[in-house]
């Protein structure tokens, strides 16, 4: 029988979602997750059986704040008001200069790295699926929330990819404007 488990899994798995976020999917090594989460390296491979397993597990977290974050924007706000505060805030806040894990992940895997690239291309397809959902919910009016939540997410990829850049914000705000603009558009 085996020993129920003496550590919170949720903040094992945020605090390597964290070390991912800082170091990369790539460079970040057993090593800094053990060190991350303050675990014993046997009691990260007994809860998530290898190291794909804790980034599988850093993905879909990062997935779930990034969907909660999203789904109350447009709870709170209407459509309109919600994508606008959604490209700005890509613009203007880049989670401390670290850009957005998925992207930064799509950028850095090699295809020697097949589980990682697996485990990105799922969560982008369950965060564009939910924000369909919820582009649908806030304007059911509108017949194009597949594409538009496509164009939404490729307009939040480059802005904070213009961030990483060292694009001046003025130029960045600008452009999430126009963003907003050629989106709002039926």
């Amino acid at each position: 029988m085996s020993r129920p488990r003496s550590f919170d899994h949720g903040a094992v798995v945020d605090a390597a979602m964290q070390a991912f976020w800082a170091g990369g999917l790539v460079a970040t090594s057993v090593d800094d997750l053990v060190q991350a989460s303050g675990l014993a390296r046997s009691s990260l491979y007994g809860s998530f059986g290898n190291r794909d397993g804790v980034v599988r597990a850093a993905v879909e977290r990062y997935v779930d704040v990034q969907i909660a974050a999203i789904t109350r924007l447009f709870t709170r706000h209407g459509f309109a008001d919600a994508l606008r505060r959604l490209l700005v805030d890509a613009a203007v806040d880049n989670f401390d200069g670290r850009g957005c894990l998925l992207v930064n992940a799509v950028n850095e895997l090699h295809a020697s790295d097949a589980a990682g690239a697996e485990a990105v291309r799922a969560a982008f397809a369950r965060l564009a699926a939910a924000l369909q959902r919820t582009l649908a919910e806030a304007a059911p009016q509108r017949d194009d929330n597949a594409q538009l939540a496509a164009m939404l997410m490729a307009a939040i990829a480059g802005l904070r990819t213009l961030q990483r850049g060292g694009t001046p914000l003025a130029l960045r705000r600008a452009a999430a404007a126009r963003f907003a603009a050629a989106l709002l558009q039926p």
